[in-house]
């Protein structure tokens, strides 16, 4: 908690606004002011165990520590402001006169305008306490303490004024879970279209807009998978950025996640963006079928002979895509040349309705993908075991390999070898 004997009178300007039964303060804050006077939504229940646990899900949440990373390293940081409850204390309002417009080029303003604008004065003595954004107030706080000079930048707040009685308790925890129960996250669809951080991101758009085997053939539709009945488009958006996603991940998971927030510089992004290139000339070159499509036009709509209601080629599905991609990452991460690990994939069996692929990831009764997450396992480390890949570097037996897909299949199998990496 702050210590209220140190801090001093805040004046802060502000617009009065209500909605419903509430009335509210819009203004902004220093960076350093939040740090000081701000603490947690913990405050607004009465039972010590709801405080703690509260507070351990903030003190453990990696979320605050990525938005100081985000503070401290990105030069164009912003983001939405917080919702700030207040009680103790005598925070007072001061109307600004704004009816007299002689002097700037306004016509009459509406009246609803008047009162509306004034000063936000806190005595220092208040108890302010973070509704909605407490992960960023707690980002902030480490920040500041990393980094004295952000303190002078400005947040906007928005300020409701709380009782510190049952009722006020009961209105404030009713307003703290609706604003969390109503935020939307940002979907994938919306990263891939507008992050201009995410290098995955980037390179998924430049790959759309550019690439021959991909401009004008890859679908925007929601989510991941692609219709059989679709013969244009060689995949989604959505599985070429999780592809990319699967390729370029050699970090540890949360600096992957930490370093797809902040931008990378130019030439860090021709980097990553030759290397997807690279991938995909070697994918084209050693499957006729992707060559074919590359050098056709769109409208030809060649791709409806490698994904129709048979089943067709394997890496004409998103699943088989990414699991073609998971092979070459994990070769790769063995030292193995590119070349000469897509080569080796292109020798696998690619039908989908032959083995070893129907009934684990083709339904060849209903004509449909089988994609749940433990026949896709299976499917990966039988390509990779098929390659010659050692099953230990997955930490499974052959035994138990054949085990899970035998269950999956309902009938003893035999585990397959179409040639060897080593």
């Amino acid at each position: 908690m702050p210590d209220k004997s140190k801090l001093e009178i805040l004046k802060v300007p502000g617009l009065r606004a209500h909605m419903g039964d509430w009335v509210y303060y819009v203004t902004f804050l220093k960076l350093r002011d939040v740090a000081e006077r701000v603490s947690f939504v913990r405050d607004i229940h009465t039972s010590r165990v709801l405080e703690d646990l509260i507070q351990r899900e903030i003190d453990e949440s990696k979320h605050s520590w990525s938005i100081k990373q985000y503070l401290l390293h990105q030069r164009q940081r912003f983001f939405n402001g917080l919702v700030i409850g207040v009680y103790g204390g005598t925070p007072s309002w001061t109307e600004l006169n704004v009816d007299d417009t002689s002097n700037v080029s306004l016509d009459a303003l509406p009246t609803y305008i008047r009162g509306a604008l004034g000063i936000l004065t806190f005595s220092g003595t208040e108890q302010l306490f973070a509704i909605d954004g407490q992960h960023r107030v707690a980002g902030i706080k480490k920040a500041v303490e990393a980094r004295k000079q952000l303190g002078s930048e400005e947040i906007c707040a928005l300020f409701i004024s709380h009782r510190n009685d049952r009722q006020g308790l009961q209105r404030t925890r009713r307003l703290f879970t609706t604003l969390n129960r109503y935020a939307k996250p940002v979907s994938k669809m919306e990263i891939i279209a507008l992050d201009e951080d995410d290098v995955l991101a980037i390179i998924t758009r430049r790959l759309v807009e550019g690439h021959p085997l991909f401009r004008e053939r890859v679908s925007r539709q929601k989510g991941k998978a692609i219709s059989k009945s679709d013969r244009r488009n060689v995949t989604s958006i959505v599985s070429l950025y999780d592809s990319l996603d699967i390729f370029f991940r050699t970090r540890p998971p949360r600096l992957w996640r930490e370093f797809r927030k902040m931008r990378p510089g130019d030439s860090k992004i021709r980097e990553y963006y030759q290397r997807a290139e690279r991938l995909w000339a070697a994918l084209i070159a050693c499957f006729p079928e992707l060559a074919e499509v590359a050098n056709s036009r769109p409208d030809e709509e060649l791709v409806g002979k490698y994904r129709n209601r048979s089943g067709g080629h394997l890496i004409f599905r998103p699943v088989g895509l990414e699991m073609i991609v998971w092979t070459v990452r994990i070769f790769l991460d063995q030292g193995k040349p590119l070349g000469k690990i897509v080569k080796a994939i292109s020798r696998v069996p690619m039908d989908l309705a032959q083995a070893p692929w129907a009934g684990l990831l083709w339904d060849p009764v209903n004509h449909r993908m089988t994609v749940a997450g433990e026949n896709q396992q299976v499917a990966r480390r039988l390509m990779f075991y098929g390659l010659g890949g050692d099953l230990k570097v997955l930490k499974i037996t052959r035994k138990q390999l054949r085990e899970e897909w035998g269950g999956i299949l309902n009938r003893r199998v035999r585990l397959p070898r179409w040639v060897s990496m080593s």
